[in-house]
């Protein structure tokens, strides 16, 4: 994924669909770095690498 696309992510609150997993995940984007995001879910703090992504929903404010 394009790292252009990803930075306007940062500050988000986006729902992820990575490989292997059956749905998305609802999470803060905190960072960008290379090929990797730096994601806030709940509680924890997840390292995903930017090729495993497959979609990523941003919704629209209400």
């Amino acid at each position: 994924m394009p790292l252009e696309m990803l930075n306007e992510c940062i500050g988000k609150e986006v729902i992820i669909c990575v490989e292997g997993e059956l749905s998305g995940f609802k999470a803060n984007v905190i960072a960008v770095k290379d090929n990797w995001i730096k994601v806030e879910e709940k509680n924890n703090v997840r390292l995903i690498n930017g090729d495993m992504i497959t979609q990523i929903y941003i919704p629209k404010k209400k």
